[in-house]
């Protein structure tokens, strides 16, 4: 009981981060007026210049740092989800196979990666085992589909 407790704990932290990659909403332009008005919805390159442009020629990006507007935030949401989307990316075929197997060193620094401490690591990489067919539904599924998936499956659970 203890373990599904503990469980649910770090799904509860690690779900709403992942909320985050599920529709790519993770600006190459940073946050800022220019993250506002234009590269919020889009991360086309075009849209993407628009805002850097904006926030690099009116100086707004260091006040909504400071303030945590604009985009901004302070606890690293955005940086966290990059991070574990350029990971998931670069590693998606280890990811794939150990997730299946249930072990691995990959899966397991992915587990860290996502918030996971201590004992909560092989608990969640147990639950990517568990919930394998949901988050990787296809064998052409994407990392971005996987983070989304695997968003689902850690939101359902928590």
């Amino acid at each position: 009981m203890k373990r599904i407790v503990t469980l649910a704990a770090v799904m509860a932290l690690v779900a709403p981060s992942l909320a985050l990659a599920k529709g790519g909403n993770h600006p190459m332009a940073g946050c800022g007026l220019g993250y506002v008005l234009f590269g919020n919805n889009d991360n086309s390159p075009i849209m993407q210049v628009l805002a850097a442009t904006t926030n690099g020629t009116s100086g707004n990006q260091t006040f909504g740092m400071t303030t945590g507007t604009s985009g901004c935030t302070d606890d690293g949401a955005v940086k966290f989800v990059k991070e574990a989307e350029v990971y998931a990316e670069v590693n998606l075929d280890s990811l794939r196979s150990e997730m299946a197997a249930g072990q691995g060193e990959f899966v397991t620094s992915f587990a860290a990666l996502l918030g996971a401490r201590g004992e909560q690591i092989p608990q969640m990489v147990s639950a990517f085992q568990t919930n394998y067919a949901q988050i990787f539904p296809t064998s052409g599924t994407t990392s971005a589909e996987m983070l989304a998936n695997l968003s689902s499956v850690l939101s359902a659970k928590a």
